[in-house]
């Protein structure tokens, strides 16, 4: 995490802008939790003008809410919203599976090898960040290789809607998730390699419910953990 050494008199409030996002999308500050802007100041080691600014830039890009008279909090999802998201996104990449399965190319095929192989040293050696990170990589790679801009444009602009690196966190969270997370992705590979689409769409429009239940269950688990700590 940023500290006071950290963040330099250049650009302050997009160094801290960056330490809250980041907090925000690994999972440290929680859904629901209340963000004040003096104990940030303190935090951080600066005035509360730039952490009013970096509020307002993160309430744009939809990661807070900013409550008057109440104050700002991490946003937290409706199951509504989760449902809705996940039920948009299985059916999408469900589709890019299957059309680059459809239609092979090698280059996307070596590239998704080698992110399968670094998300196995990622749980190897207990990675989350990384792991989070190589999952991006596999799904955007994917949706790369379907080459249709109109699904990459729609699933972008879903994505954009919530803070998805965050719920991805949440999810791998739950206990035995990550491992299964794997074994799903390298059954996805797998299908698309066999240049059977049917297969390919149904594995990953799995994997991706599979991932909206569990992200579920790591926001519970994560609001229910706050509430017995106080």
């Amino acid at each position: 995490m940023f500290s006071i050494n950290t963040i330099s008199t250049l650009s302050i409030t997009g160094q801290v802008v960056n330490a809250i996002r980041t907090a925000i999308v690994t999972g440290e500050y929680e859904p629901g939790r209340k963000l004040s802007e003096s104990n940030l100041s303190k935090f951080y080691g600066v005035s509360r003008t730039p952490i009013r600014e970096s509020l307002k830039q993160l309430e744009r890009e939809g990661l807070v809410e900013i409550i008057p008279r109440v104050g700002t909090c991490v946003s937290k999802p409706t199951e509504t919203e989760l449902t809705e998201l996940f039920t948009v996104k299985e059916s999408l990449e469900g589709l890019a599976a299957g059309q680059l399965a459809k239609n092979i190319d090698p280059k996307i095929i070596e590239r998704l090898e080698k992110i399968v192989q670094d998300m196995d040293s990622a749980v190897e050696n207990k990675e989350n960040s990384l792991y989070v990170e190589a999952n991006q990589n596999f799904h955007s790679t994917i949706v790369e290789g379907a080459n249709n801009s109109k699904l990459t444009y729609l699933l972008n602009l879903l994505l954009n809607q919530l803070p998805y690196q965050q719920y991805v966190h949440l999810s791998i969270e739950v206990p035995n998730r990550l491992e299964k997370s794997l074994e799903e992705h390298h059954s996805i590979l797998k299908a698309i390699k066999s240049g059977d689409s049917e297969k390919a769409e149904k594995v990953m429009r799995k994997h991706v419910k599979a991932s909206g239940v569990q992200l579920k269950k790591g926001i519970g688990d994560k609001l229910l953990n706050k509430t017995k700590g106080e």
